[in-house]
């Protein structure tokens, strides 16, 4: 299964891939204390994997081998050139012992990987090749989170490649954003960071961090609506007790300053570009597109078409993901949906 720990939830997917297609197995979705996770790292273990156990009861999942990922500034990742004839063996050898040009930390304090990505197109002798470290410590914390929740965590990934994953599944769902030539910026809108990816043609050339989410909002709307917890107002605008229009004026000061964040990265990105770039779909993903009304707010503020996406769109879910409000929630999962995909792609 998937897990995401991000820094207000745990969440957990499990897909199947079978006959071709990707079913929804299993969903849950818990709520972490505010002093779980601070700076992207886990500082409570215990109350994380306390949140993991109450999520794996829910999901009634009996799969207990997770995919988790990593993030912050503990990660690093970087290209670099490696001789095209060594094979994976050969260019393990060569980054370990060259690690200290790429890594400022101690080799012995960091987990390393690499990735072979393709031939650098101007020499043919050379392979671009991925490189992605991260601090033991931070990985332990969260493996050692996981393993008292009782999991087997058996792969480690990166929250932004994950992201990159669940974005071909955006791409798949509308054939014209598959063509060659076009380019789809994806906004993952957290609560306190919201991750930008660009694809070109469904293969992706660009990522960033901004530095800006919707725990204001959120905090706003549970100051209006007297409630102490962000689960009682979503569970509220899905029932309607909560009427979108109730919402409506803290949505519309949020949209305005997104679409603000949005356009100016969007502007660095097309300025950085080799070439003159266009952007033809903005795509907004991410647990702050579940208030209603944020696809319209954000839309009517920008020159780009501008939708939500959902990477479980279509899918067939089992009766307890349904009832853990997975299609509802479906904008929130990208990462969750990444990192389940490493099963059954």
């Amino acid at each position: 299964m998937g897990v995401d720990i991000s820094a207000s939830r745990i969440r957990l997917l499990e897909l199947d891939g079978r006959a071709d297609t990707h079913r929804v197995l299993s969903y849950a979705s818990e709520p972490l204390p505010a002093e779980a996770i601070a700076n992207e790292q886990i500082v409570d273990a215990e109350a994380v994997a306390a949140s993991m156990k109450r999520a794996l009861e829910r999901s009634g999942s009996r799969t207990r081998r997770a995919a988790i990922a990593v993030s912050g500034p503990a990660v690093i990742s970087k290209i670099i050139d490696m001789p095209a004839e060594l094979g994976d063996a050969e260019i393990e050898q060569q980054i370990a012992f060259d690690a200290e040009q790429y890594i400022p930390h101690p080799k012995e304090e960091v987990n390393l990987d690499f990735q072979v990505l393709e031939r650098d197109t101007d020499n043919p002798d050379v392979n671009r090749v991925l490189l992605v470290a991260c601090r033991r410590d931070h990985v332990e914390a969260r493996v050692g989170a996981m393993e008292m929740a009782g999991l087997e965590v058996c792969i480690v990934d990166i929250e932004t490649y994950a992201l990159q994953n669940a974005c071909s599944l955006l791409i798949e769902q509308s054939p014209a954003l598959a063509a060659a030539g076009a380019n789809v910026a994806v906004f993952d809108l957290g609560d306190q960071q919201t991750r930008l990816s660009v694809s070109h043609g469904g293969r992706n050339v660009y990522s960033r961090e901004l530095s800006f989410g919707g725990r204001q909002l959120a905090g706003d709307l549970l100051e209006r609506h007297d409630l102490s917890e962000i689960d009682q107002l979503r569970g509220r605008l899905r029932t309607g007790e909560i009427a979108p229009e109730a919402i409506a004026d803290e949505v519309d000061a949020f949209a305005h300053r997104a679409a603000g964040q949005i356009e100016r990265a969007l502007q660095f990105y097309m300025s950085a570009g080799s070439q003159e770039e266009t952007i033809d779909q903005v795509v907004l993903v991410g647990g702050t597109t579940l208030f209603p009304g944020i696809e319209e707010a954000v839309a009517s503020r920008l020159s780009w078409p501008v939708t939500v996406g959902n990477p479980l769109a279509g899918m067939l879910a089992s009766t307890a993901a349904r009832r853990n409000h997975v299609d509802y929630d479906g904008p929130a999962l990208m990462v969750a949906t990444g990192l389940a995909m490493r099963s059954v792609r």
